[in-house]
């Protein structure tokens, strides 16, 4: 599956993610109990309760997914033989099997709804390379293995009454079982529409990525690595401090966020 830079509109942003999961790229559980993705949304569905964009639930072995009636062979097993009367040559009546169940998947509950991030604003990389069959590339430049600056992003859509930006940067495998961030900033004026690569306005606030560091910084282990940018509108302000825990934040923007933008980008290394 071919990933596309940003992710329909309408869709919730839980979704999004859950669908680069399921396009092969892995996912992971977060430590706040916000669902089975490595990226979920504030209040969205995880992937293991997937839901369509209608919010209908899917199951396995819903309609049109039944299976076919079994054999006779199948229900007096290998080798049998039936005899007339529906009776085996044993002398025994063959039982009637009852058609296989399935419990569907909890749907998405209004609160939910309410508090789920829909992807509507558009999220891109200038900075990027293209990839076959996959998502943008990250050259070495904004890596470890470069000058590890933080590459250009661009972006339209913000909806109005948005007070400020967030921006989150992380794996889309989660490490040791819990969300990886290489990149957390807060602070960002709705009116800017892009960032030049390795720069931030002066107004921005920079939270504590995963390394321990203040900033940005991605240096994946050897292989490939996926990479998750999540833009959030805010409708109002949070501001958080300079160095601020994006655990934290994400909790606050818990119900506060209603539009953002995604864009995966991945890197390989060795």
């Amino acid at each position: 599956m071919r990933f596309a830079k940003t992710a329909s509109a309408g869709v919730p942003l839980a979704l999004a993610v859950a669908a680069l999961a399921l396009a092969g790229c892995g996912g992971g559980s977060s430590t706040e109990g916000e669902g089975s993705t490595a990226a979920s949304s504030d209040g969205g569905s995880s992937a293991a309760g997937e839901t369509n964009a209608a919010g209908e639930a899917k199951s396995a072995g819903g309609a049109g997914s039944g299976a076919s009636a079994p054999s006779a062979k199948d229900a007096t097993g290998a080798g049998g033989s039936t005899a007339k009367g529906g009776q085996s040559a044993g002398g025994k009546s063959n039982p009637s099997l009852p058609p296989p169940t399935a419990t569907p998947a909890p749907k998405i509950t209004p609160e939910q709804r309410r508090e789920a991030t829909v992807v509507n604003m558009t999220l891109e990389s200038p900075s990027s390379l293209p990839s076959a069959g996959g998502p943008g590339a990250l050259s070495a430049r904004y890596t470890c293995d470069g000058k590890n600056v933080s590459p250009a992003l661009r972006w339209r859509g913000v909806p109005q009454g948005t007070a400020e930006l967030a921006l989150f940067v992380m794996n889309l495998q989660p490490v040791d079982g819990k969300l990886f961030f290489d990149w957390a900033v807060a602070g960002l004026d709705p009116e800017m529409e892009e960032i030049e690569a390795g720069k931030l306005p002066k107004d921005a606030v920079v939270g504590r990525n995963s390394f321990g560091k203040t900033g940005y910084e991605i240096c994946p282990e050897d292989g490939s690595e996926t990479y998750i940018f999540t833009l959030f509108a805010l409708p109002k302000k949070l501001s958080p401090a300079q160095g601020f825990d994006p655990f934290a934040l994400r909790k606050a923007m818990h119900g506060v966020a209603g539009s953002g933008g995604v864009l995966a980008l991945s890197y390989t290394r060795g």
